[in-house]
């Protein structure tokens, strides 16, 4: 028993009890571990395997994104027919169906502080979910009563809709600026994007969310640029951040499970300005996370406004979906063609982990989540930090308030702009020193027998800041 057609989407449960997969057709399944064993591929030793445990029947087209719950009660998926389905996860049943967008749903998400779901469609829009307010009259629910997020589905409504921002009125004066109406402009881009996947992701500590597919234009008369939006948690009016990419759109965000403590002299670069030196955000560690383009893979952090490093030519054919270890040391990249590459990264290269114990209890909680999110129940976590679940909760205020405020007025989104690519050589390279794998298929499978699955083919390349 199992799919009988193309798999779109894997995803572990952060409980690592439970593997959700889904593909053509509408097919659904949930996998449980079983105590057979299997050869691993490619190897002679034996590993564990998986069996199917239900199969969740509610969509009949193509599901093309999944996305747990923290707790793992509960699982959200999004397909072509243009609607979202919540599963219970225990009892393999539809909870809730989401039928607002107008188009395909590429891509969704849960918030890891269980408080929003978030959806994104080739209509161009982002929608966020979350629930209902108190009706007048009526007693607030407790606490304990909304604990699980099973619950918490039952009183959804779509709160926000992200789609288009402002553009400044221009004209030769002031005052015909002032009397011109505004244009609004589309933030993501349409259905004609090469791409069935558009994979957006929250930040482990739920303090910003970053959404894929972006385009930006300066001006109306301005070439559309390929970028990523960042939004603040609870703050859904516009971005505060644009990431800018290569000249291909981008389809996929990847977080880092881990957070890195901050470095005492981040890079610096004489040829930006200094409002584009100032730290994106404002917190007391950094995140490292991975942006995927149709053909790059550009890797960002939070202390710094200019990526870490871009990997580029990769792929024969475009990139599909990221994943990252438990331990933070290895980023999976996955394309059409059939093959999959593995970018590792030497101890202390993203940098020093911070403590569990240096955490607040919130945030060291759902980063737990997130790691246990990224690895299978066998997985042994990094050594530098495994860090458990905590008791007790506290609301989470928006990171870096003033900051996210000051950008919020930035109409241009002036602190990041595109970037063009160079390539590093081992005589002159200071970005990533990532090795390059590739995981090969079965020729019958691949078609391609240009590629040795033990060949490191690729070197990375680093975005070179320049002047803007």
């Amino acid at each position: 028993m199992g799919h009988t057609r193309d798999v779109n989407t894997v995803r572990f449960a952060p409980s690592g009890q439970l593997l959700a997969s889904a593909g053509v057709g509408g097919e659904m399944y949930l996998w449980k571990p079983s105590t057979e064993t299997q050869k691993v591929f490619g190897s002679e030793e034996t590993d564990p395997g998986w069996k199917t445990s239900a199969a969740l029947r509610g969509h009949t087209d193509d599901v093309q994104d999944l996305a747990w719950a923290p707790d793992s009660s509960a699982l959200m998926s999004g397909s072509i027919e243009n609607i979202c389905i919540i599963w219970d996860a225990e009892a393999a049943a539809r909870k809730c169906r989401l039928e607002d967008h107008r188009h395909y749903v590429q891509g969704v998400s849960w918030d890891p502080a269980s408080e929003f779901v978030v959806s994104q469609s080739t209509d161009r829009t982002c929608r966020v979910y979350g629930p209902k307010g108190p009706v007048l009259g009526k007693k607030k629910a407790k606490k304990s009563q909304a604990a699980s997020s099973v619950k918490m589905v039952l009183d959804m409504q779509c709160l926000h809709v992200l789609s288009k921002r402002a553009m400044p009125a221009s004209g030769p004066s002031k005052q015909e600026q002032e009397d011109s109406k505004p244009q609004r402009l589309s933030l993501f881009q349409d259905e004609q994007l090469n791409s069935f996947f558009r994979r957006l992701a929250w930040s482990p500590d739920g303090s910003f969310l970053v959404v894929p597919c972006g385009q930006y234009k300066q001006t109306a008369d301005s070439p559309t640029l390929f970028t990523a939006y960042v939004y603040a948690r609870g703050h859904w009016a516009q971005p505060f951040l644009r990431l800018p990419a290569t000249n291909k759109a981008v389809v996929a965000v990847r977080f880092c499970p881990q957070l890195f403590s901050l470095r005492d002299c981040p890079p610096q670069d004489n040829s930006l300005s200094d409002s584009q030196q100032q730290q994106p955000f404002q917190l007391p560690y950094r995140m490292v996370f991975a942006i995927a383009t149709l053909d790059s893979i550009i890797i960002y952090d939070t202390q710094q406004p200019t990526p870490i490093a871009v990997l580029g030519a990769l792929h024969f054919e475009a990139v599909t979906d990221l994943a990252w270890s438990c331990d933070g040391m290895f980023l999976a990249i996955s394309s059409y063609d059939g093959y999959c590459s593995i970018a590792s990264f030497d101890k202390g290269e993203l940098g020093e982990f911070v403590l569990a114990a240096d955490l607040p209890p919130h945030i060291r909680e759902r980063v737990a989540c997130a790691a246990k999110q990224a690895a299978p129940a066998a997985c042994t976590p990094h050594p530098h930090k495994t860090p458990g679940p905590a008791s007790g909760s506290a609301s989470m205020p928006p990171p870096s308030t003033s900051q996210a405020s000051r950008l919020q007025q930035e109409e241009d989104f002036s602190m990041l702009s595109p970037l063009p690519v160079r390539k590093m050589n081992a005589s002159t390279a200071t970005g990533m020193k990532s090795g390059m794998k590739r995981i090969a298929p079965s020729p019958n499978v691949a078609g391609n027998s240009r590629l040795d699955s033990t060949q490191n083919t690729k070197k990375a390349r680093r975005i070179a800041p320049e002047a803007v």
